[in-house]
């Protein structure tokens, strides 16, 4: 049995749990929750499954003190970025093996190298791996991208995005204060609004994306574009006034000299909101060149709320990667480096 701490309890966190809890070869020893109301609940509580017997804390050093094979982290990356390396440099250290979501986490070295120094001490300190994924970014450029790129015989050019509806993303922490949502366009105050911090949620993905096929950056450029709504919308994470942002799109160019990449992430809070941008649902990954590629993907296929489900298959692709990184050497690994792995549907009976 793995021994299994899951570290938060947001949207994909409580996924995560859920299934964590419903697995044979999965052994929940500790969560980890930040809002003191979910302190001392039973984890099945959390996810409404039945009574485990484990324990919810906000006692960030009772976990490190704690014996686990494995930690699920899910905090706030993007808006406590030093607050979530130094947590996860401390599990590291501790001798806990880290699977992490989140962008800052998909590539720390081209994010700031100290990060990386950072983790890759703490992985020698403890013997332990560490790998960040997720979903976008975390898997569609960097696991389709290098495989799509079989088919060609060249490319000049590929492109990577996500359209997304976001009305249903409960998380106003994220949905406000980081991405900007229900600003006034020239407001400075979200994270988000600040073209390079934009750029780092997509740096990494481009970064292992080139890895993988041997390519090398020799410039980045980070853009941000913002669309308002002409009317009020009441979405999952809260209000958002007419004449406020409600559709913005942002990502990276990569210059790799014979071949560019481009990394963006396109979101609405209503489907009529910038019909001028690329409209379809989904995840897309296209190659300019011979032959020219398309490749469409949607999760959440059969009218699911496709931010939900994105967030099920984030929390999935963590949980399928333990094997692989029980298996490593110590060391910081990223998608292009880690062992190939598959799923693992072994539930309770």
């Amino acid at each position: 049995m793995t021994r299994v701490i899951q570290w938060a309890t947001g949207v994909t966190g409580t996924m995560s749990l859920r299934h964590v809890i419903g697995r044979e070869d999965l052994d929940l020893v500790g969560v980890r929750v930040y809002d003191p109301a979910k302190s001392g609940v039973d984890a099945g509580r959390l996810c409404g499954l039945p009574a485990t017997g484990v324990t919810a804390t906000d006692d960030r050093e009772a976990l490190l003190a704690l014996d686990a094979d494995v930690v699920l982290y899910m905090g706030k990356v993007e808006t406590d970025t030093p607050g979530c390396f130094a947590d996860v440099c401390d599990l590291l250290a501790s001798g806990k093996n880290v699977i992490t979501t989140g962008s800052r986490f998909i590539h720390p070295r081209s994010l700031d190298s100290s990060l990386a120094d950072g983790i890759e001490s703490a992985c020698r300190k403890g013997r332990s791996a560490f790998l960040g994924l997720g979903l976008y970014p975390g898997f569609i450029g960097e696991s389709l991208g290098p495989i799509l790129s079989r088919l060609t015989q060249r490319t000049g050019r590929i492109d990577v995005r996500e359209v997304l509806n976001y009305s249903t993303y409960a998380s106003h922490d994220l949905i406000f204060n980081a991405m900007g949502f229900g600003f006034p366009p020239d407001d400075t105050t979200p994270l988000l609004t600040n073209t390079e911090y934009a750029a780092g949620a997509w740096i990494g993905s481009a970064t292992v994306l080139a890895q993988a096929l041997g390519l090398q950056i020799r410039s980045v450029r980070g853009y941000r574009e913002v669309a308002t709504t002409p009317r009020a919308l009441t979405v999952a994470a809260g209000e958002i006034p007419a004449g406020t942002v409600a559709a913005m799109r942002f990502g990276v160019v990569a210059d790799c000299g014979p071949v560019t990449l481009s990394v963006e992430h396109l979101t609405r809070m209503a489907d009529d909101l910038a019909p001028d941008w690329p409209t379809d649902i989904g995840y897309e990954v296209t190659f300019v060149g011979e032959p020219n590629l398309r490749f469409h993907l949607v999760i959440g296929s059969d009218d699911e709320d496709h931010a939900k489900q994105g967030c099920l298959a984030t929390a999935m692709h963590a949980i399928n990667a333990i094997p692989a990184v029980l298996d490593a050497d110590p060391g910081l690994y990223d998608l292009s480096t880690i062992g190939p792995f598959v799923a693992h549907w072994t539930q309770r009976s």
